[in-house]
């Protein structure tokens, strides 16, 4: 059989097969399952900061603050189990995923995250361009900004998955690369809504 081993974010892989975060990648069995199939990575189903906003958003403005705290410290937890769980169950790479949009809530995580035993970490971020104050150049600041941050926490690979809306993407990929990502995932899907009229 030829030999398929390659390197991803500096990580030794028996194969480029790498499944990306997804419904795949959420628990334990599955990610046994892939590495059973093959795969020769897994990038574990992204944390969304949004997620957790829209959780908090339902209570009382009473409860916000002790709501806010519970499901955090609860998510977060989960996933670092997830994490050490995957690690103690597979000998594949397994890559942590984070989806963020603000340079401070998640710096603390990401240490969380390697003490956890992550190989990795796939920083899937999006900011709306939907102030009409800012231009493209300002997001790309934030997104450029976000990641030096992220790049000064982690001690382990980090890659960037970017979508294509850049007005110039080849230059925007070439400075993220000159800041230190040890790759790029192109490109992100994102839901659309479909209405049924």
């Amino acid at each position: 059989m030829a030999n398929l081993t390659t390197k991803y974010l500096g990580l030794e892989l028996k194969n480029p097969i790498v499944v990306g975060a997804s419904e795949l990648t959420n628990s334990v069995e599955n990610v046994k399952e892939l590495a059973e199939a093959g795969a020769g990575a897994v990038v574990l189903k992204s944390l969304f900061e949004e997620q957790i906003l829209m959780e908090l958003k339902s209570g009382s403005e009473q409860s916000f603050d002790y709501v806010s705290d519970y499901l955090d410290n609860d998510s977060v937890e989960n996933y670092l189990n997830l994490i050490r769980d995957a690690k103690k169950a597979v000998d594949i790479p397994v890559i942590a995923s984070i989806n963020c949009y603000d340079e401070n809530d998640w710096m603390d995580f990401i240490r969380k995250i390697q003490d956890a035993g992550a190989d990795a970490i796939e920083i899937n971020m999006f900011i709306m361009p939907a102030d009409e104050t800012k231009t493209g150049d300002n997001i790309e600041v934030n997104y450029l900004n976000i990641t030096k941050k992220v790049l000064e926490v982690a001690e382990i690979p980090v890659s960037l998955k970017v979508s294509s809306y850049f007005s110039g993407l080849a230059n925007f990929m070439n400075e993220l690369s000159v800041l230190g990502v040890d790759g790029l995932v192109l490109f992100n899907r994102f839901y659309t809504p479909k209405v049924d009229i």
